[in-house]
């Protein structure tokens, strides 16, 4: 951990950010035993393997074996550096973190975000004025009030508008200070091809601020109120803002999100102000692209089902199916909502009201029957041709489908409708599960074994070679050691006494002791601050190590126990190198040497009646 921050700091910012509050900002959790486990942030799991330890203040991923403590959880969520991991989680909890700590490049970095959010702020305002007042607003009121949104849902959105001058923003920006680089570099501004010349990006558009999950004003849109190209125009990326990670409307929606367990998507601003005017307020959009793998795990934070409310015509179910590819990747509940052809969501609450669009909501279809039904719909029932397309479709569809009661009733609807044999149609479907599970198996061998070596930092050490310091259970015995380390200085007093400075096979165990033998004082070591103190190579599997404690190890003769089992271990890899003497000095004639070894061998054997069985 390289800071500049005070160890008391650092405590102080930790202790009040309990690990599981910040993490159900990003992830569902629920409790099970004395963990709450959840769908790990950090790769694609459709079953949770992802878990946060309160008493610990850690979590691990069993999966992807990622884990820490809460610093470490944010810099992996933000993709922060470990003082804006401090700063970020220092401002949440309302303690002054000094900003001494930062690095030249953090320091311009983080003030030129703060910057761009300024330009941003004063770009709102600004749009926001004009609407309300400006006599030359009138065509954008009148558009409004033509869609019917309200003055309070427009304020609820802060909606402005863009004069059509090329630099009425500029100019304003410029009276506060705010050079026209500098609009460049936040998106309100574009720049004349090989010149220096600056100009407003959005001109005679209605504006839509986009803003993110913290509150911030991130970026804009704008639809055009002429023939200007394109219709609707959204900021460019910049360093407060990407289109791939952001959600329009997720900071009105959040709440009302996870009070209902689920999040309508829809592709377009207007849609969201629609419905959330007409009550339905979990409803957010994409930013002009198909649904993105960063999106939903931002509505993961929230929810564990998404509905897909796109545009009725061929784009919009095209992006539903791109969407659900992106969502289900993420173990997320996916599920669609199916609109009158020629509509999108805002047209149709316009047409037939909020209470209409709430129930289409409602009625949503999982997205295996809306495939299944477009599949149908599109069948030219006439033509054999067509017919059989539809069959080779429904087989793929079908085939992903794991409930064999599903599968089996969705062949007894489809197989009459499809004019073919019921029996033969389940026997397609079984080969393309099979094709598919013998792709999926292949490169996969040996996996098991893999995921264990995974998860330990690689060091090359001949030990390991060795089938007792090697098996699982005398690594858990390590590992085991490590945990009651931290309990006192006493306790790392008597391992070093029976097992030595050196008494670790496994590196990364070594390095880990050695650290808890440098905390010193006779104070216990909190896990999540011994994950703090470890390299990033060493971090995720430190919180692995920390994250394994067994019942046995609270009982007050733990570490006694611990101990005896090394000791055990210590033995049974002394018989074996007994074995392979003994050979050698029969071989050589040294039969006194052959005696010698037995007495030792008989003797060893003798001590392992005790043996303490833990694992």
């Amino acid at each position: 951990m390289s800071s500049k921050y005070s160890d008391d700091l650092i405590d102080k910012v930790r202790e009040a950010n309990e690990i599981i509050s910040v993490v159900s900002d990003y992830v569902q959790l629920k409790k099970v035993g004395n963990r709450f486990v959840g769908l790990c942030p950090f790769h694609t799991e459709r079953t949770p393997s992802f878990s946060v330890s309160p008493d610990r203040q850690l979590f691990y991923c069993f999966g992807c074996h990622v884990g820490g403590n809460v610093f470490t959880f944010i810099m992996k969520m933000e993709g922060l550096t470990f003082p804006e991991a401090v700063r970020r989680l220092g401002q949440r909890a309302g303690i002054d973190v000094s900003t001494d700590a930062e690095s030249p490049q953090e320091r311009a970095a983080r003030e030129r975000r703060e910057s761009i959010y300024r330009v941003n702020g004063l770009a709102l305002a600004y749009y926001r004025q004009i609407l309300m007042r400006a006599p030359y607003a009138q065509r954008a009121r009148d558009y409004l009030k033509r869609r019917r949104i309200e003055s309070d849902t427009q304020e609820k959105f802060k909606l402005g508008y863009a004069p059509a001058s090329w630099d009425s923003l500029l100019s304003v920006l410029a009276k506060k200070g705010i050079q026209p680089a500098l609009a460049y570099e936040a998106g309100l501004a574009s720049r004349a091809s090989g010149t220096t010349r600056y100009y407003d990006r959005f001109r005679n558009r209605l504006v839509f601020p986009i803003v993110n999950v913290y509150d911030r004003i991130v970026g804009f849109g704008g639809r055009a109120l002429d023939d200007s190209m394109p219709k609707y125009l959204n900021s460019p990326e910049s360093a407060v803002f990407s289109k791939r990670s952001n959600l329009y409307g997720i900071n009105l929606a959040s709440d009302s999100i996870r009070r209902s367990g689920k999040a309508v998507l829809v592709e377009g601003y207007m849609d969201v102000i629609s419905a959330h005017q007409a009550g339905q307020t979990n409803v957010v959009a994409t930013l002009g692209t198909a649904l993105t793998t960063e999106q939903a795990r931002v509505v993961l934070r929230y929810a564990n089902q998404v509905v897909l409310c796109y545009d009725a015509d061929t784009a919009g179910l095209d992006a539903t199916v791109r969407g659900v590819n992106t969502t289900t990747a993420l173990g997320l509940d996916v599920r669609v909502a199916v609109l009158p052809e020629g509509h999108d969501p805002d047209s149709f609450i316009g047409e037939h009201g909020g209470k209409a669009f709430q129930t289409s909501v409602d009625e949503a279809v999982v997205f295996t029957r809306y495939q299944l039904d477009r599949i149908v719909a599109e069948t030219d029932w006439s033509d054999l041709d067509s017919r059989l397309r539809a069959v080779e479709k429904v087989v793929g569809v079908l085939a992903e489908v794991d409930s064999e009661i599903e599968r089996a009733e969705y062949v007894r609807q489809l197989s009459g409708k499809l004019n073919v044999d019921s029996g033969a149609l389940a026997m397609d479907i079984q080969k393309a599960r099979m094709s598919a599970r013998r792709t999926a198996e292949r490169p996969g061998l040996g996996q098991g074994l893999r995921s264990v070596a995974h998860a330990i930092p690689s060091a090359p050490n001949e030990a390991l070679e060795d089938p007792v310091w090697s098996s699982k259970a005398y690594l858990e015995v390590e590992r085991a050691l490590i945990r009651l380390a931290t309990v006192s200085s006493q306790h790392r007093a008597r391992i070093v006494e029976v097992i030595g400075h050196d008494g670790f096979k496994m590196p990364a165990h070594e390095r880990l002791f050695c650290l808890l033998l440098d905390a010193g004082g006779d104070e216990s070591v909190a896990p999540a601050e011994l994950v703090d103190c470890v390299d990033a190579e060493l971090k995720d599997y430190a919180s692995s190590v920390m994250f394994g404690a067994k019942p046995w190890e609270a009982q007050d003769d733990a570490l006694e126990n611990a101990l005896e089992a090394w000791q055990q271990f210590s033995i049974k890899h002394r018989l074996n190198e007994i074995d392979d003497e003994i050979k050698e000095a029969d071989v050589s004639g040294d039969y006194e040497r052959v005696r010698e070894l037995q007495v030792e061998q008989k003797q060893l054997r003798r001590s392992l009646g005790s043996n303490v069985a833990l694992y």
